[in-house]
This record gives structure tokens, C-alpha cells and sequence, in this order.
């Protein structure tokens, strides 16, 4: 990908600094098409460059003993992957270098009966002895690197080292894209659900890509979540709504309430009340649910619901009997201490 920086002009007054896609640029100079426009911004690849050194420190110092676990399963499965494709390569180079040799063979012979001249002979046993020396020195680096698959359990404590090493992960400096980054894939942009997605392949060094476990949201950030997904919605709503021409820049929205369920009209879309009495009855109301609990009458001992703290009894007429009952009984004490004395 290459680095695209703008300072701004007329056209484009605000400044730009992403990362392109190289095979796009270049097509579109020949004046030919190839992949697609898809980029990513400087700031956030640095962004998700910083979160996932951040994360992946601090997980591997945390928890030590499961890091190590998962990133040797991961390994053992790449290695595998990998030493398949290479044996598959090895056994490939192997029968082609018999070949040449039952090749090379039958070439001396034809060359001993007179079959084929000198200078032929030459050249053709001078093309076999090259491309058998490649693949010999093939097969040499092909068995060098599935004896090294076995030698391959440093690097969970190479890592964990240079995480060590690191107190301030604060912000993102170049020694520390070099110690921790091997490579960066960035795919093309999909949308889901209407939303732009972007996967981002960020490779650390010694442990290649490492999916960090999930963390659990909380109540208020999936609420925030859910708050940002339903604006995105209205906007989309919106702007669908003004490419279809059924409405005009400038012009107000019709609306529901959401509170009392009346139409109004409004400017923004995803305006919710038609008015500063509703939004409040409807927080009022939502507050009101928050602090709804379960009660036992204390006359009747029937269990109701109710939002306030210092309710006792689930209707009037139990309330009203619970008092007659209590100014009976001061009654009954009164006259008591009034024959005692």
C-alpha cells in the first residue's frame, strides 16, 4: 500500500494522510482496473497498531501461563500447515531430480550410438545439470526448514521479553512498530448491516497473529453501542429518503413521538419528542422502571410491585385497615396503663 499525504487546496481543504492500495494507484495511471480503492487511515492504523501491542503486553504479562498455551497451539497449527505444503514441495523436487537423472542417462546413450551431435549433446546436458543443481539446492533448504519446526518454542519467551522490556505503551514511536511488527494485511472495506467493516491482519513478531480472548461489554457501553447502531440507522434512513427524492435538503421530517405518539414535524430525523414535556415524562417514566421492586402488603401479605421506597401496603383500603388495626391496639394499650395506675 502507499502512504498518501495531502496538505490540502481548494478542492480539498482539509488534509489527508492514508494508506492506498498500490495496485489500484497504478491501474488507474494505465488506464486499466485492478483490485479495488480500498485505504485505511495513518491514524487509525496506528491506532489499532498501538491497541494491539498495548493488549497483547499486557495479556501476555497477566496471564503468563495461558499466553503461552495459546500461542504454542496456534504455532503447532501453523507449523503443521506449513510443513504439509513444504513436504508436498519436497517429494515434487525429489521425483524431478530422479527424472533428470533417467534424463541426463538415456541422453549419454543416444549420444554414444551417434544419435544426436556434439554441440546438441552440450547444450541439452548443460540445461538438465542446472536446473538439477536448483532443485538439489531446493531440497537442502526445503529439509533445513522442516528440521527448524522443531526448534521453534523461544518464541513465546522472546516475546514475552520484549513485552517486558516495554514500560510505556502510552504512545505509538517507530523502535517499537520495528521490535513488535512483523507485517500489516489490510483487507477491502465490506459493509454489514449497512456499516463500513475493514479487517486489519496485524502480525507481532514471534507469534504472528494473536486473537486476543474477547473482553465482556458492560451495561452502559452496550447501551452506548446500541445508542451509536440506532443513529447510524436514522442517517441512513435519512439519506436514503433524500436520494430517492422524497425529501428535500432543508425541509422538515415527519415524526412520532416516542413518548405520547403524536406526529410532529422536526429538521434532524432523529429527533425522538415533540416537545420538552415528553423527553421529560419519558425519563421520568424510564427512571420510574429503573426503581420498580417487589413489596408484601403488610395487611393483606399480598406481593405487589411499586417505584417508591416508603410504600408499605398495595392499595388504599389495605392501608386504611392497617391503621384501624395500629389505633386500635394504641387504643387497647392506653387503656391498659390507664387501669394499671
Amino acid at each position: 500500500m502507499y502512504n498518501q499525504r495531502t496538505r490540502g487546496r481548494e478542492t480539498k481543504p482539509h488534509p489527508s494522510d492514508a494508506y492506498e492500495c498500490s495496485s489500484y494507484k497504478l491501474a488507474g495511471q494505465r488506464r486499466t482496473s485492478a483490485c479495488g480503492n480500498h485505504h485505511i487511515s495513518t491514524k487509525a492504523l496506528r491506532t489499532l497498531i498501538l491497541e494491539t501491542i498495548r493488549s497483547a503486553s499486557a495479556y501476555a504479562i497477566s496471564n503468563e501461563a495461558e499466553f503461552i498455551q495459546k500461542v504454542r497451539a496456534a504455532s503447532e497449527v501453523r507449523q503443521a500447515q506449513a510443513a504439509k505444503d513444504l513436504k508436498r514441495k519436497l517429494n515434487k523436487d525429489r521425483r524431478r531430480c530422479e527424472e533428470l537423472d533417467t534424463i541426463i542417462k538415456k541422453l549419454y546413450e543416444s549420444y554414444a550410438v551417434g544419435r544426436i551431435g556434439e554441440e546438441r549433446f552440450d547444450t541439452l546436458l548443460a540445461g538438465y545439470e542446472q536446473e538439477q543443481t536448483v532443485l538439489r539446492q531446493s531440497i537442502m533448504e526445503v529439509e533445513s526448514a522442516l528440521d527448524s519446526f522443531e526448534q521453534d518454542t523461544a518464541n513465546v519467551e522472546r516475546f514475552l521479553a520484549l513485552a517486558k522490556k516495554y514500560t510505556d505503551f502510552s504512545e505509538l514511536t517507530t523502535p517499537m512498530i520495528n521490535k513488535f511488527i512483523e507485517k500489516i494485511i489490510v483487507h477491502a472495506p465490506e459493509k454489514v448491516d449497512g456499516d463500513r467493516t475493514q479487517q486489519v491482519d496485524i502480525y507481532l513478531k514471534f507469534i504472528g497473529r494473536f486473537d486476543l480472548p474477547a473482553p465482556e461489554l458492560t451495561p452502559e457501553e452496550e447501551k452506548r453501542q446500541a445508542a451509536l447502531h440506532r443513529h447510524r440507522v436514522k442517517s441512513r434512513e435519512r439519506y436514503q429518503k433524500i436520494k430517492a427524492g422524497e425529501h428535500a435538503v432543508g425541509q422538515p421530517f415527519k415524526l412520532v413521538c416516542k413518548c405520547c405518539g403524536e406526529e410532529f414535524e422536526s429538521t434532524r430525523s432523529n429527533t425522538l419528542f415533540c416537545g420538552p414535556n415528553c423527553r421529560a415524562k419519558f425519563y421520568r417514566q424510564e427512571a420510574a422502571a429503573g426503581r420498580m421492586r417487589e413489596c408484601v402488603c403488610g395487611n393483606c401479605g399480598k406481593v405487589f410491585t411499586t417505584t417508591r421506597n416508603d410504600v408499605k401496603y398495595c392499595c388504599e383500603a389495605c392501608q386504611r385497615k392497617a391503621h384501624s388495626k395500629m389505633r386500635y391496639r394504641r387504643q387497647q394499650a392506653e387503656g391498659q396503663e390507664t387501669e394499671i395506675v
